[in-house]
Parts: C-alpha cells; structure tokens; sequence
C-alpha cells in the first residue's frame, strides 16, 4: 500500500501498473493514470485499518485516507484496497472507495492545526 501511495506520489506509472494484478490490469489508462499523478500533489497518507496481509497470507486489505491538493484546493481520498500475493509479490486488485472530497477551501494560519487532522501544526504538516 505505501510503495503504490508513493508511486502515486512520484508519478511512477510503469510501477503501479507492474503492481496492478493482471486480472483488472486493463482497467488503468496509463495516459489518463500519467495526467492524473501530474495534476495532484499527495500531501499525507494515514492508514485506518489493516485485515491481513501478513508474510503468511495471500490476501489482505487497507482501510486509508490520502490527502491532496488538485487545482489548488485541499482534498481527501477514502478507500478500502484489497491486495492479492502471488509468490512473494502483493498486487492490488481493487478498491472501493468510501469517498473522495474537497476540503474546506480556507487554510488554516500557520500555526492552528492542520486541515489533514494529523493534530500537528500546519507549519509542520503541510505549511
């Protein structure tokens, strides 16, 4: 999960696609994935929830929130992901996503708390 936030994160096509497992593979446009990485800056990745996924399992899912800035407004992701393991390689197979949202549009001073509610100051957070 935090090596595909991070390929979000840098844009890094060709690894969340060696990372999407073959059966819904062909649901990613690798033009429209390359558009939307350079059009959204991930600001922050906080995991909720983790249900397997062990060294020991070949299945697993993630219950995350991913926050980003899009044409200048904050935003927060939401979603459920389930990964697969073959061998030794976890794929992610799909996700369902509880929601996705622009933030209030006013940003906080630097030193109130931050909009992604990791309780740190936004001077330290995303500031």
């Amino acid at each position: 999960m935090r090596s595909r936030y991070s390929a979000f994160v840098k844009a890094d096509v060709a690894y969340l696609l060696y990372t999407r497992h073959s059966s819904t593979q062909s649901l990613d446009n690798p033009k429209l994935l390359q558009q939307s990485c350079q059009g959204t800056r991930w600001t922050g990745l906080h995991i909720q929830q983790c249900h397997q996924g062990q060294s020991n399992d070949d299945q697993g899912s993630v219950t995350f929130s991913a926050h980003y800035i899009e044409n200048d407004k904050p935003g927060v992701l939401t979603e459920t992901s389930r990964f697969v393991k073959e061998g030794e390689q976890w794929y992610y197979l799909d996700g369902d996503h509880g929601s996705s949202h622009a933030l209030p549009i006013t940003m906080p001073g630097r030193n109130d708390a931050c909009w992604c509610g990791s309780g740190v100051k936004f001077k330290r957070c995303h500031g």
